[in-house]
């Protein structure tokens, strides 16, 4: 599920000096989790807009979130945010 694993985003963001990403995506308890904790794990600022991600059954949304919001590393690095209130310089 993180889309860092066996791929080269990790030098192509580096190489394009991006230090922040926008994770979205279905299945909230998979991908966006571990692509965005992975993004943090490498440094990257993560902003997950919670109306942008969706899953099977709500409470895998509300652990998602929660998981941004408290766990180590993870948290320190993310933003839980809405689509609407993005804005770019």
């Amino acid at each position: 599920p993180d889309k860092f694993l066996n791929t080269d985003l990790a030098k192509i963001l580096k190489d394009k000096g991006i230090q922040a990403v926008i994770v979205t995506g279905t299945a909230s308890n998979g991908a966006v989790l571990f692509t965005a904790a992975g993004a943090a794990m490498r440094g990257l600022r993560v902003i997950v807009p919670v109306d942008g991600m969706s899953a099977a059954a709500r409470y895998a949304d509300l652990t998602t979130a929660y998981t941004f919001a408290t766990a180590p590393l993870v948290s320190a690095k993310s933003t839980l945010t809405k689509i609407d209130m993005i804005k770019f310089e």
